[in-house]
This record gives structure tokens, C-alpha cells and sequence, in this order.
């Protein structure tokens, strides 16, 4: 049986030399493949997504995220108008844009934005180089679990 790629796709986001920024790198790499979705691995560059949208009706963005509230390994789960609601980070410079103020940009720019949003985040703590914690390992599991709900 053939899969349908066009009804839904998933973007990951996060750098692979950034210790647990790596999240969305690491969930590319062990999804890609494997899941009834096209999938799409950006960087740390959301305007990327951009030049990837083809018109599916559900897009599922995958990043690391950064709360003095939350534990490392946490996972968040938004959806819709949530996702600009709570993912409401002020960029300190270009460099430092975040998803949230990213994809208001893009939802204003773009001919074509996505109705149907999600965003899953992980908790993490360490951003520098290094290896992610037994607790980001964690919750790379269950936002994986999470994404599969979500399919």
C-alpha cells in the first residue's frame, strides 16, 4: 500500500551542535521514514518552513523549549491559536527569534498558511555543546508518542 504524504507535515526544528537543542534534529532523525506524514528537518531556521509547505492541511512543529517552570524533559503540547498565544518569547536579536514570533510572521506573509497547527516541545536546560540528559531522552519519547496521537 502506497503512503499519502500530502495530507500532513511534520517540522523539526533545533540545532545538532547545541547539546539538547538537538531535540528536533534527534526526533527527524528517528521518525523520518517511519510515520504516515512527510517530514522535514529546518534547522534553527523557521523561516525555512516557507520554502517546504506544499498546502498539507496539518502541520506538527517539533522543538526544544526553555521554562524556568518546567523540568527538563517535559513535553508541551499546543494547537491552533494556543500556539501564538503561549509560544509568545521576545527575541533579543535575529539569532534569538523564536518559533512562536516566527510563525505570526510567517502566518502574515505566506499566501498559504496551515489551519490545522501543532506545536510539541521538549524541556531543556542545556543549550551549549554537550549530551542531553537522561530527562530530555525522556521526553523525546513522549513527544514522539505525543506526535503518533496526533497522526
Amino acid at each position: 500500500m502506497q503512503r499519502t504524504r500530502n495530507k500532513t507535515l511534520v517540522v523539526t526544528l533545533g540545532s545538532p551542535l547545541a547539546g539538547e537543542d538537538s531535540v528536533g534534529c534527534k526526533i527527524f532523525e528517528k521518525v523520518r521514514g517511519e510515520i504516515d506524514a512527510r517530514v522535514e528537518y529546518l534547522g534553527t531556521d523557521i523561516f525555512r518552513f516557507s520554502n517546504v509547505y506544499n498546502n498539507e492541511k496539518k502541520v506538527i512543529f517539533i522543538d526544544a523549549v526553555y521554562s524556568g517552570r518546567m523540568e527538563a524533559g517535559e513535553v508541551v503540547y499546543f494547537s491552533g491559536e494556543e500556539i501564538f498565544k503561549f509560544l509568545n518569547d521576545t527575541a533579543v536579536d535575529a539569532h534569538m527569534l523564536g518559533v512562536g514570533e516566527g510563525l505570526k510572521i510567517l502566518k502574515e506573509v505566506m499566501s498559504s498558511f496551515p489551519e490545522d497547527i501543532h506545536f510539541i516541545g521538549v524541556s531543556c536546560k542545556k543549550f551549549g555543546v554537550g549530551e542531553k540528559s537522561e530527562e530530555v531522552e525522556k521526553g523525546m519519547e513522549k513527544a514522539i508518542k505525543k506526535l503518533m496521537e496526533i497522526l
